[in-house]
């Protein structure tokens, strides 16, 4: 935008930026509980100390994501924000998960609501993430193919079951 302006070439852009840096964020946060199970690691230990800091910041990269597509919305008569209800649903955990990743908020709902909480809106957000980039394969192999690749070998991972530990 500083360079093109504010139109809506510029929002297009920060739209598909704001995409992908959001979805590595997730990645990154979605998986480390299952790369420490796996091998802790200085960076799987990295990882699990930092993600709530990975989570919000997934969350502010897709707040500048919402104000891109509101304006090619606002520059064009795309229905972008309006009519999809499975992105905005996706907001909506965003929110709720946000909200909750401060001590206030989490102690009101409780250790098993903030779990279901956080467990269904990682896996529908993994779920968004996975359809929205499957649907621009068309577009770019190069560029969406290794996101949907990532997405998939992380869901592979979160289900490999625990090292049995033999004493």
């Amino acid at each position: 935008m500083l360079v093109n302006g504010i139109n809506e070439a510029s929002f297009r852009i920060a739209i598909r930026f704001t995409a992908r840096s959001s979805c590595i964020l997730f990645l990154l946060a979605f998986i480390a509980s299952s790369l420490r199970r796996l091998k802790p690691t200085l960076l799987s230990n990295w990882l699990i100390n930092n993600r709530r800091y990975l989570g919000l910041s997934m969350a502010v990269s897709h707040g500048f994501h919402a104000i891109a597509i509101s304006g090619v919305a606002i520059l064009t008569t795309e229905k972008m924000v309006r009519d999809n209800h499975g992105a905005n649903l996706g907001y909506l955990f965003i929110i709720l998960m946000t909200t909750t990743s401060f001590k206030r908020p989490a102690a009101i709902l409780g250790r098993r609501g903030w779990r279901i909480l956080h467990t269904v809106g990682m896996y529908y957000l993994w779920l968004s993430f996975t359809v929205a980039f499957s649907e621009r394969l068309n577009q770019s192999w190069i560029i969406y193919f290794p996101f949907i690749s990532a997405l998939v070998l992380v869901l592979i991972l979160r289900f490999v079951p625990r090292k049995k530990r033999y004493l």
